[in-house]
């Protein structure tokens, strides 16, 4: 009798795992009505969005993914720094106030890009910035940066 609670107490352990890992937390569920809808990269420039940035204390000190598909729009935000991490909307309504800030475009210099990025992230002191990010209408572009 014991063991079959136990392999019950696995099954269930093991479902709820498989559960959260297929969860949607990162997706943006605030979107705007049909009237207000934007076509994919319209509002930000670019279509996808990832960054990881290591300070001499802390690996991944700050990491931001933000991808925008015709279905849906995902976006997460870490700040190992300030200890804040977002997922879902609140990570969008982080990012958003960062993307507002920079001025990107597929013929922006590579280091103006790394720079700009640097800036509006707040962490000018970086070990190394890694940047990946799709352009509308682009091929996406991947650069990294070590001071």
């Amino acid at each position: 009798m014991k063991t079959t609670w136990w392999k019950l107490i696995i099954v269930v352990l093991a479902c709820q795992f498989i559960i959260s890992a297929c969860s949607d937390k990162n997706t943006v569920k605030d979107k705007p009505d049909d009237d207000e809808k934007q076509s994919i990269g319209e509002q930000y420039g670019f279509t996808s969005f990832d960054i990881a940035i290591d300070t001499k204390d802390k690996k991944e000190a700050v990491v931001a993914n933000f991808e925008e598909k015709p279905d849906k729009t995902e976006a997460m935000y870490g700040n190992k720094i300030e200890d804040t991490y977002l997922h879902g909307d609140q990570a969008m309504d982080k990012l958003d106030e960062i993307f507002q800030e920079m001025e990107l475009t597929p013929d922006t210099d590579d280091e103006d890009l790394i720079k700009q990025t640097a800036e509006a992230f707040e962490v000018l002191d970086y070990k190394t910035l890694k940047l990946k990010v799709t352009f509308k209408g682009h091929d996406t572009k991947e650069l990294m940066m070590t001071k």
